[in-house]
């Protein structure tokens, strides 16, 4: 609050900062009249009333709102907003906008493989120390990334494109291309040397490399897909961790036994290209920023 005394609470570990003031902002109430609608906001419910002639343009304002209204207020609050939850009335006919239907896959354990799980993975931390293998840390670093943003997300999807593109560069940094420069072929090469069967190559782990490029995840893309084709590409998002994990044990396991090994990489300063962009940008990064 402008003017206002506050505390502020940084958190050294993450970096994390937020502030407190002594008096806090009473719940927003705003109500905007339109001839064809009336908007009230009340603390954090946002209430829409308007006269709808079919349940096309019902979903149609649903749909602008859901998605639209956090991106414009995400400019002038400091949290950036996202909707929580949709429902309604239709007449006197209570409804909810929610997902229709979901895939999950559901990882199951006990007591004694959890804490087997620990142990082991306390005795593989010898495996990253090893120097060359710089490549294994990164790509246990970017499928970290990964299923990070995917439990992170706060609606449907919300890091879809980026859990895709951590996937890729997990397969991309593990198993780089031979003198060919093919990206793909050299992941493929890799994978049948792990053990893996082609079906499940091309199904379970090239995907993510074909869909960094086209789907919005690497590049941009402005086309709009279809929900039976975005149903497919959240089934692979979905059934990819659980491969991806797969490749890691199989990886990790036929290191130690000395059946397999990344390829290796020697740490070297950035490249001069990258370096030259970071003093470009420190030319204009005021002085009390770094």
């Amino acid at each position: 609050m402008r003017a206002i005394a506050a505390s502020l609470f940084f958190n050294a570990n993450s970096g994390e900062h937020t502030v407190e003031s002594t008096v806090p902002l009473r719940p927003l109430d705003v109500t905007i009249e339109e001839p064809i609608r009336e908007v009230r906001l009340t603390g954090n419910v946002l209430s829409v009333s308007q006269h709808l002639q079919s349940d096309n343009e019902l979903t149609e304002m649903i749909e602008s709102i859901y998605f639209g209204l956090p991106l414009l207020l995400n400019i002038p609050f400091a949290d950036p907003p996202y909707v929580e939850r949709v429902e309604g009335t239709v007449g006197s006919n209570p409804f909810r906008w929610e997902l229709s239907q979901w895939k999950m896959v559901v990882r199951t354990t006990t007591q004694d493989v959890q804490e087997s799980d620990i142990d082991q993975a306390w005795t593989r931390l010898g495996v990253l120390a090893t120097p060359h293998r710089r490549r294994l840390i990164a790509g246990l670093h970017h499928f970290h990334l990964a299923c990070r943003l995917a439990r992170r997300g706060s609606t449907a999807g919300e890091f879809l494109a980026e859990v895709i593109l951590n996937l890729a560069k997990t397969l991309e940094v593990l198993f780089p291309p031979d003198g060919d420069g093919r990206t793909r072929d050299g992941v493929r090469r890799a994978l049948r040397q792990l053990g893996f069967e082609d079906a499940q190559i091309e199904g379970d782990f090239i995907p993510a490399m074909a869909l960094r490029n086209e789907i919005n995840v690497g590049h941009v893309e402005l086309g709009l897909f279809s929900m039976d084709q975005l149903k497919v590409i959240h089934a692979f998002s979905e059934r990819a961790e659980g491969a991806f994990r797969d490749l890691f044990e199989r990886l990790l396991s036929h290191i130690e036994s000395g059946r397999f090994d990344v390829t290796p990489y020697t740490v070297s300063e950035a490249r001069p290209e990258a370096i030259a962009l970071i003093q470009r940008l420190l030319q204009y990064t005021p002085p009390d920023a770094v």
